[in-house]
């Protein structure tokens, strides 16, 4: 949102069009006309209170023609004008022909500024309009394909078994096929595409067509890096060698299952690969950042300089559809066996992640300009690792994805109910009870109450553990209802009576955990 102060006048009409051509070209937004920076309304001016005139003279004035949505809020001299802006599926402009949009200055606060041409690609590409990775590489030519790099992608083909029609087919049309090559529009003449320099390009190749493709791998200990290596070669090695990189880091647990010793990795090692490959795939090319890979006392981060693409985010990481950045790349990648056919690599990076107790993997990092993935650094948990095992072995099959990270959840965050759940795991509500369904059925995780859900590792814990995590439920249940919230309410998300929940609440405030304010039974607790 976009604060615009008129105590002194009506703000110039143009501002008002770069403004929504700025959120158009960015993620959407809205913007106040009579409110100052700090929030408080001071009423929009006479000149901008019909919003009709208002919504025709920015369609009027904004190519293509962008359609808002204003209305007034509030009434008298202290009226508000909001003008609701979506996010365009194309780039758009003024009239005159200049296109902004909006970015976060060092101290964090937004600002309107122009975009310039070398940005239209990351930003069409981020909208999912333009493939840069199916372009044809500047000035490349066949020789910038590397034959041995080459082999390397045949070899993984025959070792998964992804496509094995290609193996048959000569190199160039090998290269045709999978798209590491395409026909240049101007002579007909078949060139490297972005995708193929990426993919299997040279170093020289590398270095001249696409410099972008870099990545850093560091390891930091007490906040300077022991190891610091940039990597540039083409991601047949760049997997490989990035793996190497990462195994002396990467030590093992083992933990009898039954009879069976099983042994789980720091950082699981599918759910890394299909990280590193997500973040090679899903990078912005245009940008001059490399992929980081940096582990610290703390854990791992993957990080991709591009943000999200449109209509991804947290919430929503598990469920929605997947729209690649890249797809050129991301079909050569899927149709060489080196990540998820379905696209839903993140599934994998979840649920491997979880299986042997870890906390789920945290994108809350991420912004508009980098996707960020962290891992924590944390023991294995045997009885959490045993109770899959045991859950496994009575469905007589695996746990599907949901189901292990809603278990997770319950297991990391303690009791929780289905909306707790799913804000904590970027699940919908529909999986969470087709999970809790499933994993009630397995005797894994019990009900509390009509609506709230613990795993029976909680349930079987000792008193004082019990006594601890009733204390930390209660203070999550008040953060999430905004801070303060009646007995009644934290009793029906607590999935206990109300006597119950009120004894336990008396006993936080006289041990401070809580406040309290008011005298009857609607007074509220909060923290």
């Amino acid at each position: 949102m976009e604060f615009k102060s008129e105590r002194s006048g009506p703000i110039d009409d143009s501002v008002i069009i770069a403004n929504v051509v700025a959120f158009a070209n960015t993620s959407g937004g809205t913007l106040y006309l009579g409110i100052e920076d700090d929030g408080t309304p001071t009423g929009v001016s006479r000149g901008h209170r019909n919003i009709t005139q208002l919504a025709a003279y920015i369609f009027n004035n904004t190519v293509p023609p962008v359609q808002t949505r204003p209305v007034i809020l509030g009434d008298g001299d202290l009226r508000v004008v909001a003008i609701g802006v979506d996010e365009s599926s194309q780039l758009t402009c003024t009239k005159g022909g200049r296109v902004m949009h909006r970015v976060l200055k060092a101290n964090g606060e937004p600002e309107v500024v122009t975009m310039y041409p070398y940005e239209f690609v990351s930003r069409l590409s981020s909208i999912g309009s333009y493939d840069y990775s199916a372009q044809p590489a500047p000035e490349a030519v066949l020789t910038d394909l590397d034959p041995q790099a080459r082999d390397m992608l045949r070899e993984g083909i025959a070792r998964t078994h992804s496509d094995d029609d290609m193996l048959s087919l000569s190199d160039a049309d090998f290269d045709g096929a999978l798209g590491l090559t395409t026909r240049r529009a101007s002579d007909g003449a078949t060139t490297p595409t972005i995708a193929g320099i990426v993919m299997i390009g040279t170093q020289r190749a590398l270095m001249r067509r696409v410099p972008t493709a870099t990545a850093t791998f560091q390891i930091m200990k007490d906040g300077s890096p022991i190891v610091d290596e940039r990597i540039r070669m083409p991601l047949v090695r760049m997997f490989r060698r990035v793996e190497e990189l990462l195994a002396p880091w990467n030590p093992q647990t083992e933990i009898m299952l039954g009879s069976q010793r099983a042994n789980y990795s720091v950082f699981d090692k599918s759910a890394f690969r299909e990280a590193m490959a997500n973040a090679f795939c899903h990078r912005d090319y245009t940008i001059m950042s490399p992929v980081r890979f940096q582990i610290d006392e703390a854990g791992l981060t993957v990080a991709n300089p591009g943000g999200f693409m449109r209509g991804v985010n947290f919430g929503n990481l598990l469920t929605v559809s997947p729209t690649p950045r890249n797809p050129r790349l991301a079909d050569i990648l899927k149709r060489c066996g080196y990540v998820e056919r379905t696209g839903r690599g993140i599934d994998r990076i979840f649920a491997r992640t979880v299986i042997s107790g870890r906390p789920l993997p945290d994108y809350s990092q991420s912004t508009s300009e980098e996707v960020v993935l962290f891992l924590r650094n944390t023991a294995a948990d045997e009885s959490f690792a045993r109770l899959i095992d045991d859950a496994t072995t009575r469905r007589e099959s695996s746990l599907p994805a949901e189901s292990l990270i809603v278990l997770a959840a319950l297991h990391q965050y303690g009791a929780l109910n289905e909306s707790d759940i799913a804000r904590r795991t970027s699940l919908d509500r529909e999986r969470v009870a087709l999970a809790l369904h499933d994993l009630s059925a397995l005797g894994v995780v019990v009900a509390r109450g009509k609506s709230v859900y613990e795993s029976v590792i909680a349930r079987g814990a000792g008193d004082d553990a019990l006594a601890v995590s009733k204390t930390d439920r209660i203070v999550q249940i008040i953060r999430s209802l905004g801070g303060s919230a009646s007995v009644p309410q934290i009793a029906e998300h607590y999935g206990k009576s109300y006597t119950t929940t009120l004894r336990l609440l008396k006993s936080m405030e006289s041990e401070g955990l809580v406040l309290h304010r008011g005298s009857t039974r609607s007074s509220e607790y909060y923290v």
